[in-house]
């Protein structure tokens, strides 16, 4: 068994360096795939976690007027906390004091400029979140007009749960999400396509010996293992190459970048750098053995 698979690799090295230039067309072909696969899943996961975590933090915020008194308080809380969907041990009361405190620690240095405002404009607010986020317009339509709350006006929804940002965050994501993988559809194509080609001429110029192999009672497998390897043998130098120039590209061009952005605690992560080397491997595998794969078809009818 051993000195077959010897003879299968043996027979794909000498096929390769005998189509050397459409061998290195190929390995290019699969590394620039792969370069640009690693970088959309990358991206990819970003994007997708990204999503997610704005999914996730979606926060209603019922406002509550001035002139609200502490009966018509305890019903909104009660009512928040009686309405379906709603997450448990979610509610939370901001008092007014909460509310500018909270506000001079997002402002930083330029807090200086709440002291030029006379009093405390904020109001008071129930902040809460619905189990679902799909589900936060219903739960926030179930408390809107309570006694005691704001009235909503033109551009100041209340209760409040930034539904603009969230839905353009959530379609951008999405539109990122499939041009990504419209690219890498098209690119994997592409590098099927050409590690065909280059095992479709190893395969040419060996015809005679393929037909002699057939014809002396050879299995199909047996033909097409060596050419297979051949373009698994492709892809991996390509997935490889790629690999090394995402490594590169990463420590030299992007990591004080991300590592500025991810700054914030709770910041989304991309994919871990090793399991997308896996995966860009796997996929380099994939490619190769189906683009030689495809070739031999016709090539074993004899």
């Amino acid at each position: 068994m051993e000195t077959r698979w010897k003879f299968f690799v043996l027979e794909a090295l000498k096929s390769l360096r005998g189509n050397f230039a459409t061998t290195v067309a190929a390995v290019v072909t699969v590394l620039v795939v792969m370069f640009i696969a690693g970088i959309g899943i990358a991206l990819g996961s970003y994007v997708y976690n990204y999503s997610n975590k704005v999914r996730d933090d979606v926060t209603i915020r019922a406002y509550l007027k001035d002139s609200a008194t502490d009966k018509q308080i305890a019903e909104i809380q009660r009512t928040i906390t009686e309405t379906p969907g709603v997450q448990p041990d979610s509610l939370q009361f901001i008092s007014k004091d909460d509310a500018i405190l909270r506000l001079q620690e997002q402002l930083g240095k330029d807090s200086e400029l709440l002291e030029l405002t006379l009093g405390n404009p904020l109001p008071a607010s129930f902040e809460f979140k619905a189990v679902d986020p799909d589900q936060t317009a219903t739960v926030a339509k179930a408390v809107a007009g309570l006694p005691g709350l704001d009235p909503p006006r033109p551009g100041l929804p209340n209760p409040d749960y930034g539904a603009g940002k969230a839905d353009r965050v959530l379609k951008t994501a999405g539109t990122i999400t499939l041009v990504l993988l419209g690219m890498g559809v098209v690119l994997a194509i592409a590098a099927v396509l050409l590690i065909g080609n280059t095992i479709r001429l190893s395969i040419f110029a060996r015809r005679r010996e393929v037909e002699v192999m057939k014809l002396v009672g050879a299995t199909n497998w047996f033909v097409r293992l060596p050419f297979m390897i051949e373009g698994m043998i492709c892809g991996v130098a390509g997935a490889i190459g790629a690999t090394i120039l995402l490594a590169v590209s990463y420590q030299t061009l992007l990591a004080d970048r991300v590592e500025t952005a991810m700054a914030g605690s709770g910041s989304p992560n991309a994919i871990a750098f090793p399991l997308l080397v896996v995966l860009l491997i796997l996929a380099g595998l994939g490619i190769g053995a189906l683009g030689s794969g495809l070739t031999m078809r016709r090539f074993l009818q004899v």
